[in-house]
């Protein structure tokens, strides 16, 4: 009579195990990709579905198994099925080659002349928001004039009271934005 070990070493299970080993690789290797630039037993498996199914890697529990069985095994054991697995296949692939030429790309050197166009051009945009800022500032200095005029033909102490109050903040607000622009100006001008 047969004891139910544990761990059952029939070819079902292998596989099983084996699907579930290869799913961890390729996480693997998308994780880090730059540590198997070298291996060209990867490179060549992730190119095709029957390569990866071909993969075989003993110490990590990978071996080789027929294409089909692959895709039946992954469908059973995966939520997604085989496409999650194929998915995972693409994705290690891209993450290798990424690395790679992330690696030969060398960084473009820049010049003097390329840094000060690009001070330049910042300062033109900083410019520019200054004297947007301004004509904002205009505009609600104006806005308040108006809403002023407005609050002197309401007959109402207590309205215009208000009003009056609200202005003030409101110009202290300005005063305050303007002494901080002011300030950053100067500073800016003095470098």
């Amino acid at each position: 009579m047969k004891k139910n070990s544990p761990q059952t070493n029939s070819p079902l299970d292998i596989n099983n195990r084996s699907v579930l080993a290869r799913i961890k690789y390729l996480e693997s290797i998308i994780q880090t990709p730059s540590m198997y630039h070298e291996s060209t037993d990867i490179l060549i498996a992730l190119k095709s579905q029957g390569g990866l199914a071909k993969l075989s890697i003993s110490e990590s529990l990978i071996y080789p198994m027929s294409l089909n069985t692959l895709k039946n095994r992954a469908n059973d054991l995966l939520p997604g099925g085989f496409s999650v697995f194929d998915n995972l296949r693409h994705l290690a692939s891209k993450a290798i080659h990424d690395s790679r030429t992330a690696k030969i790309a060398k960084p473009s050197s820049v010049t003097k002349q390329a840094l000060k166009a690009k001070v330049k051009a910042q300062d033109k945009v900083i410019t520019q928001l200054r004297d947007e800022i301004a004509l904002v500032t205009n505009i609600l200095r104006e806005s308040i004039i108006l809403a002023e005029q407005f609050a002197e033909k309401c007959h109402d102490p207590t309205e215009l009271s208000l009003f009056k109050k609200r202005r003030r903040e409101l110009l202290s607000m300005l005063s305050i934005s303007k002494q901080s622009l002011t300030s950053s100006h100067e500073a800016q001008s003095i470098e």
